[in-house]
């Protein structure tokens, strides 16, 4: 039996996964755009932008729901309202902004 987690996006999740105090590294150069699926295949509409990041032993994706400013690739950043999200065995991460720590 799996234990079924249907808490939602909070910033209490988050900081269970990522705590305050973990360096994260930005690995990505650029945006990736996120596009809605219909009838299982891709349609134009983006519905936002995700980045990779990694702390020590450990990498995520985070999701925008607008274009942001990245900073330097390889970068220690910090997020404005990390929130994350448990779903069966995984852990979606989303936010309002970054910036450079």
């Amino acid at each position: 039996m799996k234990a079924r987690r249907s808490s939602g996006y909070s910033e209490e999740v988050a900081s269970i996964y990522v705590p305050e105090d973990t360096d994260v590294v930005l690995l990505s150069t650029k945006l990736e755009p996120r596009v809605k699926w219909e009838n299982r295949k891709p349609t134009d509409e983006i519905t936002g932008y995700r980045i990779l990041c990694g702390m020590p032993d450990n990498y995520f994706y985070v999701k925008f729901d607008k274009k942001v400013k990245l900073p330097p690739y390889k970068s220690t950043v910090k997020f404005k309202h990390l929130q994350a999200c448990e779903v069966d065995n995984s852990v979606w991460f989303k936010a309002e902004d970054i910036e450079e720590a």
